[in-house]
């Protein structure tokens, strides 16, 4: 792999963020096939391959998935829910994440694809630990075609599961909304390396992360990539 293929991985990976507002625009089906083929190139335990994606385009299905999302924010939220206006008052960081939620919420039917991860049930002592690097492949690649995407469980009941015929002995893991994004990719804002990773034992300092930037290798690889 050449320096101008790495800066652009890097570059996909440090600026990828959830993009929860998506324009209604169709999805070609080419790209939908290419991020579920991006999806199983992860690893899987035991090279189980237990991983099923079902790609939702049906609008009746979409709505089942958007009555569940309202329903779902109101039990999760049910202060905002009821007066989103005071979403308004929350520092810039919880206000934006939470705003978009609920917008994702109240739209996920205009959204034109939602995949939908499953994986067997009891297959792996971890559950999901096979399907969600599925997932994140499946993220990066939708960030690299341009695409808004993001994990949604908020889109999942049992009406849905339900409506989308998935076997018993089947789990859904995860609904992710696909689509052209209205709002522009990171770079994102993440606590420093030295605060979240130690050398050898818990709590003992990493020398190296610690002469790091605070905003680690943003700008090393958003500039190389932009080239």
């Amino acid at each position: 792999m050449d320096k101008d293929q790495v800066a652009a991985f890097f570059r996909v990976l440090y600026t990828a963020r959830a993009l929860r507002r998506l324009r209604p625009d169709p999805v070609p089906e080419d790209v939908l096939f290419q991020l579920v083929d991006a999806a199983i190139r992860a690893p899987s335990g035991q090279n189980a391959q237990d991983w099923r994606f079902i790609v939702v385009t049906d609008t009746a299905i979409k709505q089942l998935m958007q009555e569940a999302a309202t329903n779902a924010w109101a039990r999760y939220q049910p202060r905002f829910a009821e007066h989103p206006e005071l979403m308004d008052e929350l520092p810039r960081t919880k206000r934006l994440s939470l705003k978009a939620t609920a917008h994702l919420a109240r739209h996920v039917s205009d959204a034109p694809a939602v995949i939908v991860a499953c994986g067997l049930q009891g297959r792996h002592s971890t559950p999901g630990g096979s399907i969600f690097p599925a997932v994140q492949n499946l993220l990066l690649a939708a960030r690299a075609l341009g695409l808004g995407a993001s994990i949604f469980q908020l889109a999942l009941s049992p009406a849905v599961v339900k409506a989308l015929g998935i076997p018993d002995d089947y789990q859904a893991y995860c609904a992710i909304p696909v689509g052209y994004p209205e709002d522009r990719p990171g770079p994102v804002q993440r606590r420093p390396v030295r605060r979240v990773a130690f050398r050898d034992r818990w709590g003992e300092l990493w020398p190296y992360a610690e002469s790091q930037p605070d905003d680690g290798w943003n700008d090393r690889w958003i500039q190389q990539g932009a080239r």
